[in-house]
């Protein structure tokens, strides 16, 4: 009988021996496994990652189950990472997987989650500003390249924070007082943009609406090409002189079949 890893090996063909070791020696961490990281999550575990974190305090409900993978109707009620978990071990058992059903609270347990990874994900809802901070400020010290792709309607954007570059705290124009963090609005018109992401984020912006819609096509898209991205710099394919890191960012807009980099500040390139 085919073992699973060379089963694997062989779906794996654009990877060499010698790349595809590289992503199995390396582990990554992610925060948040709903629509989009439980997609990336997936991707990576059959693409052979080695060790992976996944935490997420959240419980998955019937809203859940238009774009997270996880959320089915037996896995109603329970909790993300712990449901996650189950469809990550099928995909791959070979994996060593860490999961935490609850967001570790402290700089300090965050740094021991972090300890030892390659790479990280922030999929945490990007309609809050805390723990973003508190996990990127993690990765940071981890001086580990920090994922974080929004999407909204059918479009997505690829934003890496290089641990020598932009802070998460300047991505989001975090206001220097602390205190003020609770309250943070995410710069949305920046981040996103009605150029690039339609009237779903100006309508958000303005009042509106409350929340912005997504589904399971652009999740599992968005998903899909973090996941291939951070394979590439796992592999060495991608150097990291070659990563689009903030201020710039790649995007992708399925519904106007335009894409290509762009700057927070300057808009656009192609």
């Amino acid at each position: 009988m085919t073992s699973l890893n060379t089963l694997l090996s062989n779906l794996n063909k654009p990877f060499t021996r010698a790349q595809q070791k590289r992503i199995t020696d390396s582990k990554v961490v992610v925060a948040g496994v709903g629509g989009v990281g439980g997609v990336e999550a997936a991707v990576l575990a059959g693409l052979k990652v080695g060790e992976m974190t996944i935490f997420d305090p959240g419980i998955f409900d019937e809203p859940d189950m238009n774009r997270q993978f996880g959320a089915r109707v037996s896995t109603l009620g329970e909790n993300k990472a712990t449901a996650t978990a189950g469809f990550l071990h099928r995909i791959n058992p070979d994996m060593k997987l860490n999961v935490l059903d609850y967001a570790p609270a402290t700089a300090e347990e965050l740094d021991q989650e972090l300890s030892g990874a390659s790479v990280a994900i922030d999929a945490i809802d990007y309609m809050g500003f805390d723990y973003k901070a508190l996990f990127a400020q993690a990765v940071r010290r981890a001086g580990i390249y920090n994922f974080t792709a929004p999407i909204s309607g059918l479009a997505t954007a690829i934003f890496i924070l290089d641990p020598r570059g932009m802070t998460l705290e300047e991505l989001y124009e975090a206001p220097e007082d602390q205190s003020l963090w609770s309250d943070h609005k995410l710069p949305l018109h920046r981040l996103l943009g009605d150029r690039l992401f339609g009237h779903l984020v100006t309508d958000m912006i303005q009042g509106r609406r409350d929340y912005l819609s997504n589904c399971a096509g652009i999740a599992t898209f968005n998903g899909g090409l973090v996941a291939l991205e951070i394979a590439l710099l796992l592999a060495g394919i991608r150097s990291p002189a070659k990563l689009v890191c903030a201020p710039d960012a790649v995007f992708a807009n399925l519904l106007s079949r335009e894409c290509g980099t762009y700057n927070l500040v300057e808009g656009p390139r192609s």
